[in-house]
């Protein structure tokens, strides 16, 4: 049970120090210092981390101190959608929504924006409301 108990304990310590080294990376992003965004997000994303993962697409959908490049921005924000990030669920929506880096699909944006809504990510349920 103790063991258990340290187990459970350093998962939740790790889990804090992820978020905080994700938020050093948006945190950079927001003061348009991609490199530092870039150098913050990649190893947290490589490990996993959805804010992560969903941050490294937005870098390279809008060719942020990377070039820019759909494919690698889809990668990221599937992966983080897939962990139910709402954020990129609705990024992935939204790729779905315009074609790029996949094939132009309105369902699958409305699939993706929904799961999003039900989160109550606001940004989600207004582009559902103007699409209806």
């Amino acid at each position: 049970m103790r063991l258990r108990q340290i187990g459970l304990g350093l998962a939740l310590a790790l889990s804090v120090a992820f978020q905080a080294h994700a938020d050093d990376g948006q945190t950079a992003y927001d003061k348009g210092d991609y490199a530092s965004a870039l150098a913050h997000w990649q190893p947290l994303a490589d490990k996993g981390d959805a804010a992560s993962q969903d941050g490294l697409g937005s870098l390279y959908a809008l060719g942020k101190g990377v070039p820019q490049d759909y494919a690698q921005a889809i990668t990221w924000f599937a992966k983080a959608a897939h962990q139910g990030l709402p954020k990129a669920q609705f990024h992935l929506g939204y790729a779905y929504l315009r074609g790029d880096g996949v094939a132009r699909d309105r369902n699958v944006a409305i699939s993706w924006f929904r799961k999003a809504a039900d989160q109550g990510y606001q940004p989600a349920q207004t582009i559902l409301d103007h699409m209806n």
